[in-house]
């Protein structure tokens, strides 16, 4: 099912082999748009295949395996912060009381990738334990240090994923929306010294590597477990208003030209390009500006000079009508979003119990604050054998 893409408007063999296509295809803009907001809290039609229903069922049992963090007395701010959005603060105010107990009891806390330094300095605000923001951006962390007013934290630029991660037993590294193969680089360096770790992941497809295997795995399902990171990439898409960066209106509109600009591509040689390529080399933002913008770009980067306004209007008109085919289609494989988060989150929490950690895992914050809102933490309780 993960592989049952339909961005093109054909029915995959997925959903036509289970009998699902005719039925997706014939809901109205009303149903549609409501599953798509409501995701795995949608009311389906009556009409609905007992499959499908038994699909969406088990996809939202899973969504719901991890509740929202249990909170005693909310703990104000330690200082004024400037510089952030409100749902910045709300995600930073979240995770800094998640982490509070961790950071206070530890001997130094790296927040990695700490960005404009929000998370570091509102840690160092309220513990004695020194605090180092880790860095590879120069210029976020130039940013960082001139909006701090003390000492602590300290940021340093450094590239974990190339340079390693330095921790030792007693430290306390943490994660707010650390990019996918960094999440599991804070993983594996914690439980090789011991160190605890709280984690917030995000953009799971963000490797070096083509695909991501499974930290903890039996030998028999390794392969299995291996999954690419174009698949990974669906954890990223979301049909709400709440807690993204863009609306959903502006998000339907980016993918619809996406798909003309992939036909344009496509049609003047390009191959066998796979969806999601179309904006290699581009910002992904810059599917929110118009068509005929975003095509010139695309070509420019592969040095090709852009259609003519003739045929990328063409363009335009056949998206429009596969989109809409698209997106129905693309209903269950999107229940499997969430689905994702969930084992690469348990993934990491397995690895670390078995290198003799106590984990917990839940919902941080609300969806409505940001979508990417699963935590991880984690101590070591015992010697590792």
């Amino acid at each position: 099912m993960l592989e049952a893409r339909a961005a093109d408007g054909d029915a995959p063999t997925a959903l036509v082999a289970r009998g699902w296509a005719s039925f997706l295809l014939s809901l109205d803009d009303h149903v549609l748009e409501a599953i798509e907001i409501h995701g795995h809290e949608a009311r389906w039609p009556s009409s609905v295949p007992a499959s499908l229903g038994a699909f969406a069922a088990q996809a939202r049992a899973v969504a719901h395996s991890t509740p929202p963090f249990a909170w005693g007395e909310r703990v104000a701010s330690a200082l004024p912060r400037r510089g952030e959005t409100p749902r910045k603060r709300a995600q930073i105010d979240a995770f800094a009381q998640l982490i509070l107990p961790l950071a206070a009891n530890a001997t130094r806390v790296l927040d990695v990738g700490s960005g404009h330094g929000h998370l570091a300095r509102e840690i160092a605000g309220r513990i004695a334990v020194p605090v180092v923001g880790l860095e590879r951006d120069v210029v976020l962390a130039a940013r960082a240090r001139t909006l701090s007013l003390s000492s602590s934290p300290v940021f340093a630029v450094t590239d974990v994923l190339r340079d390693g991660l330095s921790l030792a037993g007693g430290e306390c590294v943490i994660g707010l929306h650390a990019c996918g193969e960094l999440g599991d680089a804070i993983v594996e360096s914690a439980a090789r010294v011991g160190a605890s770790v709280a984690l917030v992941g995000c953009c799971l497809q963000k490797r070096r590597t083509p695909s991501r295997p499974a930290l903890c795995a039996p030998p028999d399902l390794a392969i299995a477990l291996d999954l690419p990171s174009q698949l990974l990439g669906l954890s990223n898409l979301t049909a709400r208003d709440a807690g993204v960066e863009s609306t959903r209106a502006e998000n339907l509109a980016g993918r619809e030209r996406r798909l003309a600009l992939h036909r344009l591509l496509l049609a003047d040689g390009s191959g066998d390009l796979r969806f999601g390529s179309e904006i290699d080399g581009l910002n992904r933002r810059a599917a929110h500006g118009d068509l005929p913008s975003l095509v010139a770009r695309a070509f420019a980067v592969r040095g090709r000079p852009p259609p003519s306004s003739i045929v990328i209007a063409e363009a335009a008109t056949w998206a429009s009508a596969h989109y809409a085919r698209a997106r129905r289609l693309s209903l269950p494989r999107a229940m499997l979003a969430r689905v994702l988060e969930v084992f690469v989150l348990l993934d990491r929490a397995l690895y670390l119990e078995e290198h003799g950690f106590f984990v917990t895992v839940g919902a941080l914050f609300p969806n409505a604050v940001s979508a990417r809102n699963l935590a991880l933490v984690a101590t070591r309780t015992v010697k590792a054998s």
